[in-house]
Parts: structure tokens; sequence; C-alpha cells
């Protein structure tokens, strides 16, 4: 939605984020070296095809926005794209991170 890009170019704006940052309110077309998602952890699980689908072969992905607690529901929700680790923890919340896998090479 219009208020959640807001948000997200000001954050980045605040956090001194000088990244290319590309933030829209229409869907996204291709795929993407790395793909952040901070959100609730059911739209994360129901978001898991199309957020995976969107990191390229070797990009990244994080997700942010899931409680400790909840953090192997989502994993399990990605498990077909990406195995997530979460190591970065604060305050009962927990960012999983996942890598998409490069094509075999035969």
């Amino acid at each position: 939605d219009e208020k959640a890009v807001a948000t997200a170019a000001d954050n980045a704006a605040n956090n001194c984020v000088s990244l290319h940052l590309q933030v829209s309110a229409k869907p996204l077309e291709g795929t993407f070296q790395r793909v952040v998602a901070n959100i609730l952890t059911n739209p994360l699980k129901m978001l898991a095809p199309l957020l995976a689908a969107r990191v390229a072969p070797g990009g990244k992905l994080a997700l942010s926005g899931v409680l400790e607690a909840q953090a192997a529901e989502v994993g399990a929700a990605y498990a077909p794209y990406s195995a997530l680790r979460g190591d970065a923890t604060q305050e009962g919340w927990v960012r999983l991170d996942g890598e998409h896998p490069e094509p075999a090479v035969p």
C-alpha cells in the first residue's frame, strides 16, 4: 500500500541506507539479489511462494517481523524454497535469513 511504501522510503533515509532501494505499491517483475520483507508471520507465510520467486539464484532473502516463538512456523513455509537461519534476534523478535541456491551445474 502507498503508506507502507512511504514508510519504507523514510526508514531507509533515516537509517542512511544508500543502497539501490526500490519500493513500490505495484508488484515488481523479475528477480533480485536482495529481497527484504518486514511484515508479520501470517502474511510472510502466505506470501512465501511469491517472495521466494523474486529471489535471484544466489540471492538473499531477509524476513523480519517474526517473533522468536514463530520462527519455526515461518521457516516451514519457506522450506521448499530456502533454508532460513534465525541468527539475528532482539527483544523476542528474529530476522530470518536465507539464500536462493545457485542452479546445479551439470
